[in-house]
This record gives C-alpha cells, sequence and structure tokens, in this order.
C-alpha cells in the first residue's frame, strides 16, 4: 500500500502549534485559484453594435441577381442601405411589375426590425418607387426624379400603391398615378417621399453619420409601434404641406 506522508512538527514546537505554511495545501493550490474564473460580472456590460449591410439595387438584373438580393435581405440584420441604380433599359421579361418579387420584399421589411436607407441618384421609376416607400430613411440627390411615366403603367407591381401608402397621401398618389408627373427631388421632399437632399458629397456624408449614429455600441432599433409612430408623423406633415 502507497504510504502518504504527513508533515511532522518542528522540533520544540507541539503539533497544535503549526503554522498555517506547515498545513498541506488545498486541491489545486493557488494556481488553481487563480485560473477561476471571476463569478461577479461586470457593473455594466456594452451592446456590440449593428451590423451595416450595402446593397445595389439596378432596375434591370438577371433572375439570379434579383434572388441573390432577395437572399442578402433577408439575412440582413441592424442597417441596410440600398442604392438605387435605376437605368432607362428596356426589361423585356419586367420582372419586378410581373413576379412576386416586390411582394416578397414588403414581407421581409414588415416582418424585421431593420434600419432601411435608400439611397436615390437620377431617375426611379416605375415598380423601382417600392424601395423609397419601404426605406426609414430616403436620401436624394438634387438630380434625383421620381414618377409613374404612362408607357410604364403596365410595369407597376400592385404592391407599390400599397407601400406608397407609408408615406404620401391618397391625393399625391393620384396625381402620380393618374396624371403621370414628375417630382423632382426637393418636391419630393415636401410630399414625404424623401427625407434628405443635397449634393453627391453631402448625401454620403449624410450616410456616414446615419452609420455612426445607428451602429455605435448600445444602439436599439426602433419597434414597429415607434415606427408607425414616425410614418404618421411624417403622413401629417406631408398632408399639411400640400
Amino acid at each position: 500500500l502507497a504510504q502518504v506522508s504527513r508533515p511532522s512538527p518542528r522540533r520544540g514546537c507541539p503539533a497544535s502549534a503549526m503554522v498555517a505554511s506547515d498545513l498541506p495545501a488545498p486541491f489545486g493550490g493557488p494556481l488553481a485559484q487563480s485560473e477561476d474564473p471571476d463569478l461577479n460580472p461586470p457593473a455594466k456590460v456594452e451592446t456590440p453594435g449593428l451590423s451595416v449591410t450595402t446593397l445595389d439595387v439596378p432596375s434591370v438584373q438577371s433572375r439570379t441577381g434579383w434572388a441573390s438580393f432577395l437572399q442578402l435581405l433577408s439575412f440582413a440584420d441592424g442597417m441596410v442601405v440600398l442604392r438605387l441604380r435605376d437605368s432607362a433599359e428596356y426589361d423585356p421579361e419586367g420582372y419586378l411589375g410581373n413576379s412576386e418579387f416586390l411582394s416578397e420584399v414588403f414581407e421581409i421589411v414588415e416582418s424585421r426590425p431593420m434600419f432601411i436607407v435608400c439611397v436615390c441618384t437620377g431617375a426611379v421609376r416605375a415598380s423601382m418607387m417600392a424601395f423609397p416607400a419601404l426605406a426609414t430613411i430616403v436620401l436624394a440627390s438634387k438630380d434625383s426624379t421620381f414618377g409613374f411615366p404612362c408607357e410604364m403603367a403596365d410595369q407597376v407591381h400592385p404592391i407599390v400603391q400599397v407601400a406608397l401608402r407609408r408615406r404620401l397621401s391618397e391625393v399625391v398618389q393620384r396625381r402620380l398615378t393618374l396624371v403621370g408627373d414628375t417630382l423632382d427631388a426637393c418636391e419630393a421632399q415636401r410630399v414625404g417621399l424623401v427625407d434628405f437632399v443635397g449634393d453627391q458629397a453631402t448625401v454620403e456624408k449624410e450616410i456616414a453619420r446615419l452609420v455612426y449614429r445607428n451602429c455605435s455600441p448600445g444602439t436599439r432599433l426602433a419597434g414597429p409601434a415607434q415606427r408607425r409612430d414616425d410614418l404618421e408623423t411624417r403622413a401629417k406633415v406631408a398632408m399639411l404641406a400640400e
């Protein structure tokens, strides 16, 4: 059998008078005590900042491109920056107007708390009007224009009119769809479709400011109720402007 050696008392000193250093150390010793995790969490824990996802939105692209955009949007979390590129190219398939793509985008935006920034440059026409209507903040350069041309009436998806109700009054919607008026950036800001107008450099600075404000540590996204209140306030301002 193995023999366990015990420390012997010092000479001239009774066993009851042994000092603490002569006693065997506890299991693991001081090394184990130094490796034990701290069970007391810090008093304040900072929430990490939100992520930023930037997506290009061309008016004409392949079905594979639209499917990739929809997949990235469905996985996006936090702040999403949509950069519209509405070219004057003819879309033979009319994908935005004939498919359920915009309905799926509308469902994703309504079901998830995302802060969407839509950046508009140049002409925004027909079904592309759904993106600024669904965005939380719309930034437009001074050369941006918005409208529904009469020759493109058959290329407008029905969900676009539903999305525009988030920002425009019924009078303005009829003016755009029935009359076919084209709004410049300043007029679009007056009726509530656009939130910020400036030159290209100013728009980029505003994007940087929004990223810093919404993606700093501890930032929380606004809930559906708060976003609904913001939309109602924007609608009242547009009605007073008319």
